[in-house]
């Protein structure tokens, strides 16, 4: 029963997402032309948005299972540096992630821009967007070797 209720709610869903507005304006002459498309941004910004979503909440499961494994630990009798030496990374580690978001993020948005300055959107913008990622991920290995 459970499967059969997932299956409707998941075609639902796909028919609620492809669906079109289909009316007439005055500068078309039939319903078989394209309507103009929406602007990237109206694509782009939820994807993003629930992408931050997502990223959000298993950042708060991981931080809330790490703390309930630490507290385990202790009760367990496990000295609290140890645990904590255990489940938290040094300052070192921490930094050089938070560059590594940073890079990544500053080599998205230069894709973007790069992508937004070659319009039509096609598939070299894929390719832009692969080689502005790409060099970012580069980036991040030069500056780990410094």
């Amino acid at each position: 029963m459970k499967k059969s209720k997932i299956g409707l709610l998941i075609l639902l869903a796909t028919v609620q997402a492809f669906a079109q507005n289909k009316t007439i304006t005055a500068t078309q002459s039939s319903p078989s032309e394209p309507m103009t498309s929406e602007p990237i941004a109206g694509i782009i910004l939820p994807i993003l948005f629930i992408i931050f979503l997502v990223f959000m909440i298993i950042s708060l499961i991981k931080y809330f299972l790490e703390y309930r494994l630490k507290n385990k630990l202790i009760d367990k009798g496990m000295a609290e540096q140890l645990s904590a030496y255990l489940l938290n990374k040094n300052d070192e580690e921490q930094k050089n992630e938070v560059i590594k978001l940073a890079i990544l993020f500053c080599g998205i948005g230069i894709g973007f821009i790069m992508t937004y300055l070659t319009t039509p959107i096609h598939i070299h913008s894929l390719a832009i967007m692969a080689f502005s990622i790409g060099l970012s991920y580069l980036a991040y290995f030069f500056y780990l070797r410094s």
